[in-house]
């Protein structure tokens, strides 16, 4: 395929190139045929015929006859034009068949041998034929005659000296190792980029065009670019659905190896065994459905395209997020308040906006001290807005700051497992803060507990106005 291509190409720009010569060959042929040299009002077609004409007098005058007729078989040099010689009965010299109009201008010029007239002043001339009248002491009196016949296109192929034919060749050939260079400069880094394209469909996600050294054109090394982009985020599509179907697999054995063990203990029969077996079940089937919805919102966010249009109110939003989770916190004396509260609009998915917030809050909340309050401030700052949300609990150890919003990623095993959370809220929030161009991240607040910032950029012309505090 690509061969062909290459093939395809060399030839269309040989042709091309071929055709340019021709028609450079073509205009300097009409050019000859019909401009005129200045003061002599003759074309310099005219001029040549009449150069022809005075080269075959002079052969007839120095040569003979005999000599003369070798000569006119043996020309190559008279270029499209033609020379004929007619002695006064009129047969031509070398006995080829003349044509009409040839013939009348030979019979023309002979015509006027009874007039007395001087020989080399008989001329007879046309845009495309010269003939005169010659007279020599040996041979007796001639009449010559170039023309200029055929069409235009075998007048611009044919008669032509050998070194017309050298050059055009040597022209041809260059002209055919340059086309060689410009097909090769446009087909292999397409060449490349097919082969990449074949390698990443046969499976091999780290196929890349990479950088085109040769055949740089713009085009090209757009397409190219573009290519690895979409490799790019086709891998990390791959590789995310990979490690999420890893990860929910290892997930998924702890809570279903505890509903085996509560299965058995409910088989025993034992009444005292049974509805503390159907409780565990009951918990384990409410954790797994909680961890597959979160690990289906995390497959979401990471690979589907849904609608970032919504004309979202940062302070509405958080005020539903907060409420809800006020009251989830209540039986524990833990709430949540937004201390600081800006009125803020941005463009984007209200739903994934809602699922990062309330990812955020309930984790803060699941590991505040009982009694404590999860203090939640939104600002704008700069062309941002920002969410701060800070609990009260132990914090993270430095070093695993930057792996908490990993999937699956926990800190402390048995406490996560103890507040009911999956390992997947705060990887869905990062992943719905991303898809927004925001940034989130996380640190040890002073005084302990950990306090996580959001930062999401504003829709152009966002009103910011102050409101007081609200708990």
């Amino acid at each position: 395929m690509m061969q062909r291509l290459f093939w395809r190409i060399f030839a269309a720009i040989w042709f091309a190139t071929v055709m340019l010569m021709v028609a450079f060959a073509w205009l300097a042929t009409s050019k000859f045929e019909r401009e005129k040299i200045p003061g002599l009002d003759i074309t310099r077609l005219q001029a040549s015929m009449d150069d022809l004409l005075t080269r075959t007098t002079h052969e007839l005058r120095r040569e003979g006859v005999e000599p003369t007729r070798r000569w006119l078989q043996a020309a190559t040099g008279f270029g499209p034009a033609r020379v004929y010689v007619f002695d006064p009965a009129g047969n031509e010299l070398l006995g080829r068949s003349v044509s009409p109009v040839v013939r009348e201008a030979a019979n023309a010029v002979l015509a006027q041998l009874g007039d007395g007239a001087r020989a080399d002043n008989v001329v007879v001339g046309s845009e495309r034929l010269r003939a005169r009248l010659l007279r020599t002491r040996e041979a007796g009196t001639f009449a010559a005659v170039a023309a200029l016949e055929g069409s235009f296109l075998t007048r611009l192929i044919s008669r032509r000296p050998d070194w017309f034919w050298q050059n055009m060749l040597i022209a041809m050939a260059i002209s055919a190792a340059i086309s060689l260079l410009i097909a090769w400069y446009v087909a292999a880094p397409l060449q490349r980029v097919r082969t990449s394209t074949r390698r990443f469909a046969q499976g091999d996600l780290d196929a890349r065009v990479g950088r085109i050294r040769f055949g740089r054109s713009a085009e090209v090394v757009a397409v190219a670019a573009e290519f690895d982009a979409m490799a790019d985020r086709i891998e990390t599509l791959v590789e995310s659905q990979r490690r999420l179907v890893r990860d929910v697999s290892h997930e998924l054995r702890s809570p279903l190896a505890r509903q085996r063990v509560a299965l058995e203990l409910a088989r025993d029969g034992d009444p005292a065994h049974v509805s503390a077996a159907l409780d565990r079940i009951e918990c384990e089937s409410a954790r797994l459905e909680s961890m597959l919805a979160q690990a289906l919102e995390l497959s979401r966010l990471e690979t589907a395209d849904f609608p970032m249009d919504d004309r979202v109110e940062l302070d509405a939003l958080l005020d539903d997020v907060i409420t809800n989770a006020d009251y989830e916190g209540a039986p524990r004396g833990r709430k949540v308040a937004l201390s600081e509260r800006t009125h803020l609009q941005l463009s984007g998915s209200h739903r994934a906006l809602y699922s990062a917030l309330e990812n955020v809050i309930r984790n803060a909340l699941a590991y505040t001290r009982d009694g404590s309050t999860v203090a939640v401030r939104l600002l704008q700052a700069g062309g941002n807005a920002r969410v701060i949300v800070r609990d009260h609990g132990p914090g993270v150890a430095e070093g695993e700051l930057g792996r908490i919003f990993e999937p699956f990623y926990r800190t402390d095993s048995a406490r996560t497992r103890s507040s009911g959370g999956t390992g997947l809220g705060l990887a869905i929030a990062y992943r719905a803060i991303m898809r927004h161009g925001g940034h989130i991240s996380a640190r040890n607040a002073d005084g302990g507990g950990l306090e996580v910032t959001i930062d999401l950029p504003l829709a152009p012309r966002t009103a910011g106005r102050r409101e007081p505090a609200r708990s």
